[in-house]
């Protein structure tokens, strides 16, 4: 079987989850055996894209009409995870929903990373079957780093034990709560890695007031390319998105066997336990509190540290790649290689 592994505008999304979890599928497949390609003029027996834009919506239906299954991956799954995010995103939020319940209408199989994605799909149209399969994680390569660690915080100045988070720097991931929650624990560090947008892009007064106005204990280094190295220089993550679908860096953070500090929200039903892999809280009150027991009990970190490492089990890229080779087989069952025309 030979694979089309697809990642639209990829220089686009080089920044973002998109692309990591692209390339730990890629990993996946090639561990597993399965020939890759990532040109779609080449050819292959089954497209499987990582991106909604219009090239993807181009091939997809390109391949349909040439008698290949073709798989959309879902990482947005509509207006639910869209919201909040970049300037105008409200009001075009529905548009953005129509569209890609239309992508994914045209394609054989949807998969997304999570039972909650699943269900939203589900419920606002999606028909074409949906499986939930795992951005994957690659527990062989990504690994602590203790020179990383010791670089990263000399570099930062960190002293004291730090609470970090990693994405964009756009409201829907929280970052309000994150710099307003390290204003009110000034004894610790807090440490945000991601791209900070303009003001056209984001066009958000109380996340611009807060990031023109951060507090002492706050740093923001920016997009980081080597996160096993940024992250291992981290105590614990403080992710306080509204909104996620399967964050990589819970992954990667969970791999590093950091404990993790969430929102509680549905996305992590079946996930994510409280108290067991992570600790949930819904307010700044909450995560004023649940980090300050993080920062001050070892006995605590050390059991979620635990559970966190637990959940790299069922995300390593072996697990990923045999699911995928089964679903893919799934679909195309005995078809002999088709090519397609540019």
């Amino acid at each position: 079987m030979k694979v089309c592994l697809y990642l639209e505008g990829e220089e686009f999304v080089s920044k973002s989850g998109f692309k990591t979890a692209f390339e730990n599928h890629k990993r996946a497949l090639q561990q597993a055996g399965v020939e890759i390609t990532h040109d779609p003029k080449d050819r292959y027996d089954l497209i499987h894209s990582h991106f909604f834009g219009p090239k993807t919506m181009y091939h997809v239906k390109l391949a349909k009409y040439k008698g290949i299954p073709a798989v959309c991956h879902a990482h947005s799954f509509g207006a639910h995870d869209f919201r909040d995010s970049f300037t105008l995103s409200n009001a075009v939020a529905p548009l953005y929903d129509r569209y890609l319940r239309y992508l994914y209408n045209q394609a054989d199989m949807v998969m997304t990373c999570s039972q909650f994605a699943k269900s939203v799909m589900q419920g606002s149209g999606v028909s074409v079957p949906i499986e939930v399969v795992s951005n994957g994680m690659d527990t062989q390569r990504f690994k602590p780093r203790p020179e990383g660690r010791e670089a990263h915080r000399a570099a930062l100045a960190l002293k004291r034990f730090t609470f970090f988070s990693s994405g964009n720097l756009i409201p829907r991931k929280g970052v309000v709560d994150f710099i307003e929650t390290a204003r009110r624990l000034p004894d610790h560090d807090f440490v945000w890695f991601g791209k900070r947008w303009n003001k056209i892009c984001n066009a958000n007064p109380e996340l611009a007031r807060c990031l023109d106005d951060l507090p002492g204990n706050v740093h923001l280094p920016g997009f980081v390319t080597d996160t096993a190295s940024a992250f291992s220089a981290m105590d614990a993550l403080f992710f306080p998105s509204y909104t996620e679908n399967q964050p990589m860096t819970i992954l990667e953070s969970a791999t590093l066997g950091l404990p993790l500090v969430v929102r509680d929200i549905p996305e992590y039903q079946g996930f994510l336990t409280h108290g067991v892999n992570c600790l949930k809280g819904q307010s700044q009150d909450d995560f004023v509190a649940l980090l300050g027991r993080v920062a001050e009990d070892e006995g605590l970190r050390a059991r979620l540290s635990k559970g966190a490492g637990a959940l790299t089990e069922v995300h390593d890229l072996a697990h990923v790649g045999q699911r995928l080779v089964s679903l893919y087989e799934s679909l195309v069952g005995q078809r002999e290689m088709v090519g397609v025309s540019p």
